[in-house]
């Protein structure tokens, strides 16, 4: 019997099936650790004999382990766990658990709901206390999951009319918390909306006696107006969820209001020949002002910082370097360039070339001049280089762009540099890098405050707001002068309907709370399963991601990803490769449950594996993903790829990561080792 006919049904009863009709009842403990390499991915030996056995004696807790995987083996003919000091379920095994949880993470709810059941249905692990929270913990998540893709589930269906069908959901909602008042109230609609107002005010009645009897408490007064609502028969037909196309306007607004100062302030720079930096906070306008500006004096070339890009080396510079030569693919490169920038783009490295480390500081500078060739060359039309959210670069990045805009004087033309930044977000160093240009007349630094209560009228009368000045006024006040949430407020109310009714507009309900983060995340709210399974992976990928990788994450189609991002995009929600704005980005992220995440961050771990992407980068996405163990061995990777580049600081960074990991793991011998490059390394920067 070949491995690809064996299935895991770790839902319900905890069996194996094979394709032949065999199955074979799993003993609680196979079933468990089938269960835990199925959901956790490879784990160490140790580690699972504790979780197993963890009373016993080390020395026979391992071989009880190694009588399990004999066992196994005896009643399957094959070997469906495999590895040595690491265990990991063998290539081609099919576990329901994993699946169900790939069909949740990319948003395909109904696949999803058809896996009846909890976690090893029917066993109990009290003897293993570790294992016991474990499994209570995969249970709970897994009704947590069932209640959310029954929400989008009843939405989805009742929009298109099936009312039958949405009650079957919403009674399966119902049967897994009896106390829910959202579940009632969603009966009660669906009651209603199929024309039957008596089981609609039954259900009700049924509401009202479960939180009596169970919790000694009244409805609240939602569910009471909705009662109310259904006896005089003025409960809305349907619910607005799809996405209304925006005015341009409000897409882009036409004008830039209110920073007539600032930028006679960078005019003045600009005539000195001064270096320009543009700070303030999130959403007050810093890009829309420096790009303007920008575009005011010739072609500009601009470089955006993402998060994530500070947990890769030169992640920043090698996607602005790609950048600068796609826009001029005519550049001619001297071989010796070409050469070092092998060490960031591996496209460029010759075909079995493998470059020596960059072992001293003139290596170093060798690389850098090389990459202001490489600049002097692709920029040779640019007029101004805007270098936007600098606080997102890594630091050799930072310590790159330095270098190259610092230079005393560049042979024939050069660009000029414009610089955005987060205040309070930049690098210490930066900051001081900055605050001593700034000092010696070399830079001016153009601090963005929030729009003044007229200038906030002018830019609403420009987004089309209807012409109402005490309205206008209130909505001022409430965004407290930061253009971005003004503009998100207007998209709320625009994609709401507020201003498709002839109501006065003094009873426009505003966004309950005002935080820009939370009107972004309403929006969200509107997003099918699949465009916010989308965003949630494009989130959690952070930087330098395409369709392809993020189908890969989700485990989808490629057509079906290309679909969910049109959905975003008309969304504005993403633009392009990236999010419209970091906001938007951190909105998605805040708003994603923490288990998602995870599952997430160790899929996208996976997934840059595959495609030999930077190991810290891995690191990064293993350890956010809960899995410490396995990114000790990439930090130890980051580590000394760092010293191949001569970045000491980054190698120490991730020479301490990587020992903490293997501290936290019960590997001490491995973090002494660790340390012991550390010292090393810490010698040779100081």
């Amino acid at each position: 019997m070949t491995l690809h006919a064996w299935h895991a049904h770790l839902i319900g009863a905890a069996q194996l099936e094979s394709n032949d009709g065999l199955n074979v009842p799993l003993e609680r403990k196979t079933a468990a650790l089938l269960a835990y390499l199925a959901l956790e991915g490879p784990t160490r030996r140790p580690q699972l004999t504790e979780l197993l056995w963890p009373d016993t004696r080390e020395e026979a807790a391992r071989n009880n382990l190694v009588h399990l995987l004999r066992k196994l083996r005896g009643h399957t003919g094959s070997d469906l766990i495999e590895g040595g000091g690491i265990l990991t379920l063998a290539k081609g095994m099919s576990i329901d658990a994993s699946s169900a949880r790939e069909a949740f993470v990319r948003g395909d709810h109904t696949t999803f709901l058809s896996f009846e059941g909890e976690v090893l249905q029917g066993l109990t692990y009290d003897d293993c206390p570790d294992l016991d929270e474990w499994v209570y913990g995969e249970r709970e998540r897994l009704d947590t999951w069932r209640r959310i893709a029954l929400r989008q589930e009843i939405e989805r269906v009742q929009q298109t009319g099936d009312y039958d069908g949405a009650l079957v959901h919403a009674y399966t909602l119902l049967d897994l918390d009896p106390t829910s008042e959202d579940a009632h109230r969603r009966l009660m609609r669906l009651h209603y909306l199929r024309g039957d107002r008596p089981a609609a005010l039954h259900a009700y009645q049924k509401c009202r006696d479960v939180l009596w009897r169970e919790l000694n408490v009244e409805p609240l007064p939602e569910t009471n107006d909705l009662a109310r609502a259904i006896e005089r028969g003025a409960v809305p037909t349907s619910v607005r969820t799809t996405n209304v196309a925006l005015p341009l306007a409000v897409l882009r607004p036409p004008v830039l209001v209110g920073r007539e100062r600032e930028w006679e302030r960078m005019e003045e720079a600009w005539a000195r020949g001064q270096y320009i930096y543009v700070m303030g906070d999130p959403g007050v306008g810093k890009t829309r002002l420096a790009m303007d500006f920008a575009r005011s004096k010739g072609v500009v070339l601009e470089f955006k910082g993402r998060h994530g890009d500070a947990n890769q080396p030169f992640t920043s510079s090698a996607r602005n370097y790609r950048a600068s030569l796609e826009r001029r693919p005519d550049v001619v490169l001297e071989p010796w360039v070409r050469r070092e920038l092998g060490r960031v783009l591996p496209e460029f490295a010759a075909h079995g070339e493998i470059l020596p480390p960059l072992g001293h500081s003139d290596d170093l500078l060798r690389y850098r001049r090389a990459m202001l060739e490489l600049c002097r060359a692709a920029w040779s039309d640019v007029d101004v280089v805007l270098v936007d959210d600098i606080q997102f670069y890594d630091h050799p990045s930072l310590v790159d762009g330095v270098f190259f805009f610092g230079q005393p004087e560049h042979p024939g033309h050069f660009p000029r540099a414009v610089c955005t930044f987060r205040r309070g977000e930049l690098q210490p160093d930066m900051q001081r890098e900055i605050d001593e240009l700034v000092r010696l007349s070399l830079a001016v630094l153009i601090d963005v405050p929030n729009l003044a209560m007229t200038d906030t009228h002018a830019l609403l009368s420009d987004l089309g707001v209807p012409d109402d000045e005490r309205f206008r006024d209130r909505l001022a006040r409430y965004s407290g002068g930061s253009p971005l949430f003004a503009l998100e407020i207007v998209k709320h109310l625009v994609e709401s309907g507020a201003f498709e009714t002839d109501e006065n507009l003094a009873t426009v309900k505003l966004p309950l709370t005002p935080k820009v983060g939370e009107v972004i995340a309403r929006r969200l709210e509107r997003l099918s399963a699949p465009a916010l399974g989308v965003a949630r992976a494009a989130a959690v990928l952070q930087s330098d991601f395409d369709l392809e990788q993020i189908a890969e994450v989700l485990g989808g189609g490629l057509l079906d990803v290309a679909q969910a991002w049109e959905e975003l995009e008309r969304a504005q929600v993403v633009s392009g490769d990236r999010f419209t704005h970091d906001l938007v980005y951190e909105a998605v992220e805040a708003a994603m449950p923490s288990s998602v995440r995870q599952l997430l961050h160790r899929s996208v771990a996976r997934m840059l594996e595959r495609f030999g992407s930077g190991a810290a980068r891995i690191a990064h996405h293993w350890r956010a993903g809960g899995k410490a163990s396995t990114a000790a061995p990439w930090w130890v990777r980051a580590g000394e790829d760092a010293l191949e580049g001569f970045q000491l600081d980054e190698a120490a960074r991730f020479f301490e990561a990587a020992a903490e990991e293997f501290e936290r793991g019960g590997e001490h011998a491995r973090a002494s080792d660790v340390r012991s490059r550390m010292a090393t390394v810490n010698m040779r920067s100081s």
